[in-house]
């Protein structure tokens, strides 16, 4: 008995998930300042789908921490596989 093996080619594209059902994009801002003990801060705003928020929170942030002024912004965005077709 011969054993047959079909191979077959399938393209992928990767892209953000815009249908409607996919998971929102948030956004957060964590600290990048080192405390007064040369620990790192790390605080971190919390995720929101309103890339104002994490905004008003740096400057919160600055109000309580004079000198924490360095700050990595979060984004979370859903990214989805498609398969194509054979080629």
């Amino acid at each position: 008995m011969i054993a047959v093996r079909v191979f077959r080619f399938v393209d992928w594209t990767l892209r953000p998930d815009l249908d409607a059902d996919a998971p929102p994009t948030t956004y957060a801002l964590r600290c990048l300042n080192l405390n007064d003990d040369d620990t790192a801060c790390g605080a971190e705003s919390r995720a929101t789908t309103d890339p104002a928020e994490p905004q008003t929170w740096a400057f919160d942030h600055l109000r309580r921490h004079p000198g924490h002024t360095g700050f990595a912004e979060l984004i979370e965005r859903p990214w989805v596989m498609w398969q194509g077709g054979s080629k």
